[in-house]
């Protein structure tokens, strides 16, 4: 790092995002790309985005030169398109989560190239019980299932069977009542910090995903001195006194950064130069007082669906119809499609 700086500042390299690609990756490299990006010296990237590429192009290195080459096809023309549809294509960054979860991923597909590589092996050679023991004795099987499956459809594999991903229970086994609870602590327990208690509530009584929530900006927020407004989806909620006393302290809290002057775009700013709170923070912080956000926020959406139509739900929350419709399905709401005019 140091003496990437001193190239920098003398101009033995290039005072652009190559130079920083040329150091390991670590956080601490991560940070030092976000404080010159914040300070307009390198442009905007999506720094997790890029990091991931980069670490893709070093794992394919350690593999076979052909075996290489086919883990760069598979994140390029299988990973990397449905990482911009969810991200890139709304202007975000890949979260912390979503990033190791990558990475995590894309180890397992590594090591399951590396086990062929060792055994003078490629995928074309691999027959199915060769693949299903391999399968066996393994932990992480769905990212080599998925590798396996996408080199199938472009004929680099034979005609391998995988296992069909069983879908996600996501069944709330938290009554209204767990949940109001959950709100009185969030809103009167002045021993939560105030970040995790904000966040938390707009979990618990606007169904947010946390991963969106801490990604909230202030220009969201119109707070006045009758009243606090929040936009979560295209029609602004007007928030309860007592939570929007909350929202108001939260935007009036002194910055957490020291790396710049003036204030943060973010309504929950991180520590790391340009980026917000973590879900993952405030999920940790949210578990420790007994707030587990998954079952909270689908116990929510379920009341959500059984007391207004789906399409309000989706205009207020910032959800897609399909989703809120299959929402009210499940909790077996009664309200039948929205009329076209509103009042």
């Amino acid at each position: 790092m140091t003496e990437t700086l001193r190239g920098m500042a003398t101009g033995a390299l290039p005072l652009d995002q190559s130079a920083l690609d040329l150091l390991p990756q670590r956080a601490s490299t991560r940070y030092f790309r976000r404080l010159l990006i914040e300070a307009g010296t390198l442009p905007q990237i999506h720094v997790f985005q890029h990091e991931l590429t980069l670490h893709v192009a070093a794992l394919a290195a350690t593999l076979e030169r052909p075996t290489g080459n086919k883990l760069r096809r598979f994140y390029r023309w299988a990973i990397l398109p449905k990482l911009h549809r969810r991200y890139r294509d709304h202007d975000r960054d890949l979260s912390l989560e979503a990033f190791h979860g990558q990475r995590g991923h894309l180890a397992a597909v590594v090591r399951f190239l590396a086990w062929l590589d060792a055994r003078d092996l490629t995928v074309g050679d691999l027959d199915q019980r060769t693949f299903d023991r391999y399968i066996a004795r393994v932990r992480t099987r769905e990212p080599v299932e998925h590798f396996v499956r996408w080199a199938t459809r472009l004929r680099l594999a034979g005609d391998l069977s995988t296992n069909v991903r069983a879908a996600r229970n996501t069944t709330s086994n938290m009554t209204e009542e767990e949940l109001w609870h959950a709100i009185d602590v969030l809103l009167d327990d002045e021993g939560v910090e105030l970040d995790v208690r904000v966040a938390g509530l707009f979990v618990l009584l606007y169904a947010q995903i946390l991963g969106r929530a801490v990604s909230m900006t202030r220009d969201q927020i119109d707070a006045t001195t009758e009243r606090v407004t929040v936009r979560f989806g295209v029609t602004p909620v007007v928030l309860d006194d007592a939570v929007g006393n909350l929202v108001r302290r939260q935007l009036s809290a002194p910055p957490r950064r020291g790396y710049a002057a003036g204030d943060s775009d973010w309504l929950f700013e991180g520590l790391s130069p340009g980026r917000h709170m973590t879900a993952a923070y405030i999920r940790l912080r949210l578990t420790e007082i007994g707030i587990r956000t998954r079952v909270s926020r689908e116990t929510r959406m379920n009341l959500l669906a059984m007391r207004m139509p789906a399409a309000v739900v989706a205009d207020v929350i910032g959800i897609g119809n399909h989703t809120a419709d299959r929402h009210k399905n499940k909790a077996g709401g009664t309200w039948s499609d929205y009329p076209g005019l509103r009042n």
